[in-house]
């Protein structure tokens, strides 16, 4: 049987260049976009997957790097990303009443298992033991 191990080598190591190619390609164009760079938007622009990405270590330094100097420059994050002030009261009233509504049935859960760990002893103390 012929031994192709070097051919599939040579293939799969011809598939990871082009692979980091398209990669690098993508944080270019992001870049030269002003868009946020994350590993999302560049397995989005490239076509590659997140597990590509991080087995390619040079990649999340770049991504990194930009991400970083992105955030030190002040760019804005995209609209997606952004929360208004009224959008942020909106979601603190919902988090507060959902509080509110989990701290009251913990408060009838806490009365209710009382009740029945009486009742249990209630029960425990009148059965006469065998």
């Amino acid at each position: 049987m012929p031994d192709n191990i070097r051919y599939l080598r040579a293939a799969e190591q011809q598939r990871r260049a082009q692979l980091v190619d398209q990669a690098r390609a993508a944080i270019r164009h992001l870049d030269a976009a002003g868009e946020v760079i994350t590993v999302a938007a560049v397995v989005r622009a490239s076509g590659t997957s997140r597990a590509f990405l991080y087995r390619v270590p040079e990649l999340i330094e770049d991504i990194q790097r930009l991400r970083s100097r992105q955030q030190q420059t002040g760019q804005r994050q995209p609209v997606r990303q952004r929360m208004t002030d009224p959008s942020k009261g909106a979601r603190i009233r919902q988090l507060t009443s959902a509080n509110r509504e989990l701290r009251s049935e913990v408060s009838r859960l806490r009365e209710q298992n009382a009740l029945l760990l009486g009742r249990l002893r209630e029960t425990a103390a009148t059965t006469p033991i065998d």
